[in-house]
């Protein structure tokens, strides 16, 4: 660079690099004019529109901060709305279980309550099967007795006496077989413990 000032120097003092000085007076009144321009009618709308800009990200800012706290809310009472369907599910399902052991117990009650009653209702009835047994066997052996009586004694008895003679008879024959399965017992017991 030294070089060049030096050259210019020798050829005429006109200096090719460093312009005249009514050029850089006149540069310098134009850049300012510029400047002045540009503050008073640039810059201002340039700052207005990056305010703009500024205020928009910023607002766009708070309304996906605020649309993301909406989502979390959201999401929480979701959570929460979840949960308790699932506490309620199984209170159901708790529910239901004690409804189903209650019915099955009930009807497990009930039928053992039938079954009671046809166990007692059968009972009754053998009862009176073997009372009817029993009578008939007595007026069948009555009838034997008298006839085999009659057939012995060669005389005919009348119907009221005869039913006398063989219930009697037949009570003659229950004492007996009561008092000799008492006295076996007593032997047998008896017998057992000597």
């Amino acid at each position: 660079m030294d070089a060049f000032l030096i050259l210019a120097q020798e050829e005429g003092g006109n200096n090719p690099i460093l312009p005249a000085v009514n050029e850089l007076v006149w540069g310098f009144v134009a850049f300012m004019l510029l400047l002045i321009l540009l503050s008073r009618n640039v810059f201002p709308r340039v700052n207005q529109m990056l305010d703009q800009r500024r205020a928009n990200i910023e607002g766009k800012l708070e309304t996906a901060e605020q649309e993301r706290d909406e989502a979390q809310k959201l999401l929480q009472q979701y959570r929460d709305k979840l949960a308790s369907a699932e506490e309620e599910t199984q209170r159901i399902i708790d529910e239901a279980r004690a409804n189903a052991e209650r019915v099955r117990k009930d009807l497990r009650a009930k039928a053992e309550a039938e079954a009671e009653r046809e166990i007692e209702r059968a009972r009754v009835a053998i009862r009176q099967e073997h009372n009817q047994a029993i009578q008939e066997l007595r007026r069948e052996v009555g009838t034997l007795a008298v006839e085999l009586a009659t057939r012995v004694v060669g005389d005919s008895l009348d119907r009221e006496r005869q039913l006398r003679l063989v219930d009697q008879y037949i009570d003659d024959l229950s004492l007996q077989t009561s008092s000799g399965a008492m006295t076996a017992r007593r032997e047998g017991g008896s017998g057992g413990q000597g």
